[in-house]
């Protein structure tokens, strides 16, 4: 899993069109948050069989991350663009319902944006050194 993390002021998008993959019903078709940390996240080929294992760590990274930061929203956000080797749209389906709920138990408020379909989103990223980081699974 590819990880693209970015700590913004403000983070909006709006699903357009669905794709062949698209989850239904989709996660809210919009979405407004401020004081966020947006998860451009990839589910890769090489994550299956290794779900459990990767939300693990990744939640005790989020935790951390979120903690040095002082933020408490989290948005898992869908973006295939990270990889040329993705996984079962279906299984990354599961597994970003799955990585969110795990991140919800352990007190992170976390959300997802809907996966399989086009958005437009703005952002205004933070400027302080830990407001961009990249993370692999």
């Amino acid at each position: 899993m590819k990880v693209l993390q970015l700590h913004c002021t403000d983070f909006t998008y709006r699903a357009i069109k669905e794709t062949p993959v698209a989850e239904h019903p989709p996660y809210p078709k919009e979405g407004d948050y401020e004081n966020v940390l947006v998860c451009f996240t990839c589910y890769e080929k090489s994550d299956e069989g290794r779900e459990q294992e990767i939300i693990s760590a990744y939640v005790e990274n989020i935790k951390t991350d979120t903690g040095r930061i002082g933020c408490k929203n989290v948005l898992i956000h869908p973006y295939a663009h990270l990889s040329n080797n993705l996984g079962s749209p279906k299984r990354a389906k599961q597994f970003l319902v799955e990585l969110t709920d795990a991140l919800l138990k352990e007190g992170v408020d976390a959300h997802k944006s809907p996966f399989g379909w086009y958005k437009t989103f703005t952002l205004d990223c933070k400027g302080h050194p830990l407001a961009e980081a990249f993370r692999e699974y």
